[in-house]
């Protein structure tokens, strides 16, 4: 069975969303461990990922200030991994339940 007419549907959706890549979006989402490296994958989960910005949920306010500074490190890995561009901007944020 074809997913094609289920993709056909979700793409307007997507492209209101500002995923014009759907595969490599999902990647992020759901392989966000071994793309992220350390220390993101251990102190970070992925929370949305909307119009080239990435929100990252981070365990505790400690660990959000001092990965504030290696924000431009973790956008390099993403567009080494899942083409440039996808990521633009990474928001961190302190995660409402620890994990």
């Amino acid at each position: 069975m074809s997913l094609d007419p289920v993709a056909d549907m979700l793409a307007p959706y997507l492209e209101r969303l500002g995923i014009t890549k759907p595969d490599a979006a999902a990647r992020v989402m759901n392989d966000w461990t071994n793309l992220a490296g350390e220390p993101w994958a251990t102190s970070t989960r992925p929370g949305k990922l909307e119009h080239g910005e990435l929100t990252l949920d981070v365990v505790d306010a400690g660990t959000l200030s001092v990965l504030r500074y290696r924000t431009g490190e973790l956008l390099q890995a993403l567009d080494n991994a899942v083409g440039e561009g996808l990521v633009e901007v990474i928001r961190l944020r302190v995660a409402k339940q620890p994990w």
